[in-house]
């Protein structure tokens, strides 16, 4: 042992012999590793949701498709981006980054290196999920009404934003400007009803048959919407 080496347990017993070092048991230190990876797991579980969720609600409520509208679909976009899911998600990736950490494993691993993985495994655990039933049977339990807490959050997948200029409804006549649609989300509000819209330019409604879902970006006034974007979905 080096003179280096011997000073510093030198110190640490001084330390402990006046009282500035408390002595804990080991089962204190075995019990704080269960407890920061159970809270790990659960965080890594809660993110895995949260982004799952997220990709869930952009793909059910058709607002995807407003990638495919032009510059003014992609800017309603990011108006309707679930931005709260995603602050959520990023928070608990950051959490689950820290606590990672605090296991010796990735002591001397960059901190930029863990969070990355962290997102990488995050996103595709949410992205896995998406394939499975979990959120569609989530859904139709909150349509019930027999989802309580988030139940809610499902409820608002389904709603259109009208006032951000997003209309989504079934086909119940189909002319040749124009087309009619309904929705009813079952919640008696202002988006349920009827809507006449009037397709964009060069838009072919012979590929519109009465029953498809659609959805519509545009402007609506005194009832009808011009639509500059148009898909089914």
């Amino acid at each position: 042992m080096n003179d280096s080496q011997q000073n510093i347990k030198k110190n640490v017993l001084e330390k402990i012999r006046h009282g500035d070092v408390v002595m804990r048991p080991k089962i204190y230190f075995t019990l704080q590793v269960i407890v920061v990876a159970v809270v790990a797991v659960c965080a890594f579980i809660a993110s895995v949701l949260v982004v799952s969720f997220a990709f869930f609600s952009l793909h059910e409520s058709g607002e995807l498709l407003l990638l495919g509208f032009g510059v003014r679909g992609l800017l309603t976009f990011i108006a309707l981006f679930p931005w709260v899911t995603l602050l959520i998600a990023v928070g608990l990736v950051v959490l689950l980054e820290w606590l990672i950490r605090y296991f010796k494993f990735s002591y001397r691993q960059p901190i930029l290196k863990v969070f990355f993985v962290a997102v990488c495994v995050v996103c595709v655990g949410g992205l896995l999920i998406t394939f499975t039933p979990l959120h569609t049977n989530l859904s139709d339990t909150a349509d019930r009404g027999d989802l309580p807490f988030i139940g809610q959050l499902y409820e608002d997948v389904h709603m259109p934003h009208e006032d951000k200029g997003e209309f989504r409804g079934v086909v119940v006549s189909v002319a040749t400007s124009t087309i009619t649609i309904t929705h009813n989300d079952h919640d008696a509000d202002a988006d349920d009803g009827t809507r006449v819209v009037t397709v964009p330019t060069n838009f072919n409604t012979s590929i519109l048959h009465i029953g498809d879902r659609v959805y519509v970006a545009g402007d609506m006034t005194n009832g009808t919407v011009t639509a500059y974007g148009l898909s089914k979905f």
